[in-house]
């Protein structure tokens, strides 16, 4: 073992003097936003050509971004060729001889990107034959079929059915409290931006049921979590077997499996995203609707019922057990996460004055949201809900966000690469907390207007896709250099050279958490260098489900929106425009989403007409500033055509829906 790291050393040792001198994001850049490349040797100018030939077409200045920059070690410079917006496939050349990788410009570079991280969720099921017309060379048996068997955690004897859903990371374990963060994210990118996420065509098994294949994908680790529950509400934390797995297919693991222990920050987590799911998925499946919200409601009345957190100290591994921990001994921010979605959906006060009496001694929005710490999600949520009382606490979150977003700002202003992440928080799952900061940023930038906030949640994509001092798009089959092998059973032993495609690395960790990592750096290591691609270093090349949820949420975000005037002003704002969407799905029974755009936060006023032009719906609603939604209920209408009206102070507009039943 030690011959084959000091192998390791040497070919990183050589690869290094050869390492691309020119950081580009790999995938590309949108026509009229910044575009911004980094380079780590000294020239005078850059210069863009095309991907086949070198006729210059644009020219520009190369200036300094950090010297001796603290995250990466280097001198750092940058070049800015934001007013080059032709479409098509370019490199970056310098007068030194230096050559990027190509890239391309277009209106919707990260289409791709969104389709392949999502589509990664699927190649994580269990329980399920993944299919050749779905998963093409990556297909195989159904695996994990006879999940699972009590822990004597439990106090209970025999088995459960708790087949289904999605393996957690590398491994092929099943977690609800990392569930919980990943299902949060990627439904609160639906729910704020229901018109980016409608694709229902990346080829899974639901697609073209006129459903969003993001919302099916999620349904199928929803559909998993809700056999997780007890009938007294409360909810088991994991089912894994004693021990991981080794490096073999799926399928073919036939370890026992365990139901380990409830515990209630796993119920407080599945009773937010059971909650966010009742009112999401109304449109679509009112009784799946129905089913979520009785599900969080019951486990609700467990977190009621057992007011100190369970088990004792929180969730621990048991003696024998050696598989994730994800340890957790304050499952106060779970508590306060389940209140705001339960209040969210149902408008019942009794949530909300559980929100309203513990909310300020759980902190404001000051980092980024994790599986450990759901606070900066929970505060979110509450500052965007649609309810109409729900103002108490606003402006003391807003505040919290907007200061915690110019922290950001910040922060990626005095670093070489406009990283949001400070030298301290190179730890295990970076990439993660580059892309949750880069959610709070849009999600800043949505209720302010402010192109600070989107410009650097657009550099921290960039960064994942290749303007790192690792010059690696850290997703797998994304950009020009990208993991090959990263700690993931499947993609190891699947006896297929390319690993399975749109799962992102963690990414560089300055704690050195396994072997890899410790033979090849030390703690003189300038943090942000701490990556190998090598299938043993789990600390730094690990896949897991809940990082995957903000690159879907950001690469969603930024694949959507395409219409954002003034992308070089530094304050820039939301389009000066209303707009009503079509309503989806359309035909619709009962129920549908009308997706409209607010210049500024204010009432709104929807109207429904028959075709004969009698009114036979009209109600004023609170809107807020940039993309909402609206759902209208059809139950008790006859089959035909309908219009809705949307009007404003300063908008009027209307379109036709189509009931069908």
């Amino acid at each position: 073992m030690k011959y084959r790291y000091l192998i390791l050393i040497v070919f990183y040792a050589l690869t290094s003097n050869f390492a691309q001198n020119i950081m580009v994001n790999q995938v590309g850049y949108i026509i009229n936003r910044e575009k911004i490349v980094y380079f780590t040797s000294t020239a005078d100018s850059f210069y863009v050509t095309g991907n086949s030939n070198e006729a210059v077409l644009f020219r520009g200045k190369i200036e300094v971004s950090k010297l001796n920059d603290a995250a990466s070690g280097a001198n750092v410079y940058f070049g800015n060729f934001t007013s080059f917006n032709s479409p098509g496939t370019y490199k970056i050349k310098t007068n030194t001889g230096d050559s990027s990788y190509s890239f391309e410009i277009s209106l919707n570079p990260y289409n791709d990107v969104y389709n392949k991280s999502l589509k990664g969720f699927y190649f994580q099921r269990c329980g399920t034959p993944l299919l050749e017309s779905n998963a093409g060379k990556y297909a195989h048996p159904a695996c994990h079929l006879n999940d699972g068997i009590f822990h004597s955690t439990t106090g209970l004897n025999g088995s459960k059915d708790v087949t289904g859903g999605w393996h957690d990371a590398g491994d092929y374990g099943k977690y609800i409290v990392n569930a919980g963060i990943t299902v949060g994210t990627m439904l609160m990118g639906y729910e704020q931006f229901p018109e980016n996420f409608r694709n229902d065509d990346l080829n899974i098994p639901e697609s073209g049921n006129s459903i969003p294949d993001l919302l099916d994908e999620v349904k199928y680790e929803l559909d998993w979590m809700l056999k997780m529950q007890d009938s007294d509400g409360g909810v088991f934390f994991k089912v894994t077997p004693e021990n991981f797995s080794g490096f073999i297919m799926p399928n073919t693991d036939n370890s026992t499996r365990y139901i380990y222990q409830k515990s209630t920050a796993a119920t407080g987590d599945f009773a937010a995203v059971m909650a966010m799911a009742a009112r999401i998925y109304i449109p679509f499946d009112s009784a799946f609707a129905s089913k979520c919200l009785s599900s969080a409601e019951n486990a609700w009345q467990y977190l009621q019922a057992n007011p100190s957190i369970v088990p004792a100290g929180g969730f621990h591994n048991p003696s024998g057990t050696v598989t994730g921990e994800y340890g957790d001994n304050n499952d106060s921010d779970e508590r306060l996460w389940a209140a705001v979605e339960l209040f969210n959906t149902t408008d019942n006060g009794t949530y909300q004055s559980y929100y309203l009496s513990n909310y300020q001694s759980a902190g404001m929005i000051y980092y980024a949201m994790s599986w450990g710490n759901v606070t900066s999600l929970a505060q979110m949520e509450y500052l965007l809900s649609q309810q109409s009382d729900a103002d108490a606490a606003k402006n003391n979150i807003k505040t919290s966000l907007i200061n915690y977003c110019n922290q950001l700002y910040n922060t990626a202003g005095n670093d070489g690469f406009n990283v949001t992440l400070k030298t301290t928080d190179y730890y295990w799952g970076s990439n993660a907390v580059v892309l949750n900061n880069a959610v709070l940023l849009i999600i800043g930038y949505k209720l302010t207007g402010n192109m600070n906030f989107y410009n650097t949640a657009l550099e921290q994509l960039n960064y994942i896709l290749g303007t790192n001092i690792n010059d690696y798009s850290y997703i797998t089959d994304v950009g020009s250099k990208y993991p090959m092998h990263p700690h993931h059973r499947p993609s190891a032993s699947d006896g297929i050279v390319e690993p399975v495609p749109g799962l992102m690395a963690g990414g560089p960790n300055h704690d050195l958490q396994d072997n890899v990592l410790n033979t090849l750096y030390n703690s003189s290591t300038p943090p942000a260098r701490c990556y190998v691609d090598d299938q043993g270093s789990y600390a730094s090349n690990e896949i897991a489900i809940n990082w995957n949820a903000p690159l879907v949420f950001t690469s969603g975000y930024f694949s959507g929106t395409k219409n954002i005037s003034d992308v070089k002003s530094k304050t820039g704002s939301i389009p000066n425009n209303f707009r009503l969407g079509q309503n989806y799905p359309n035909p619709f029974n009962p129920q549908t989403i009308i997706p409209y755009k607010m210049k500024n936060s204010g009432n709104v006023r929807f109207t429904i007409y028959n075709i004969l032009g009698c009114r036979i719906f009209s109600k004023t609603i609170h809107g807020n500033r940039g993309n909402n939604s609206f759902v209208f209920n059809g139950a008790g209408l006859n089959s035909g055509i309908y219009f809705y009206q949307m009007k404003t102070d300063n908008y009027t507009a209307s379109k036709k829906m189509i009931i069908l039943k």
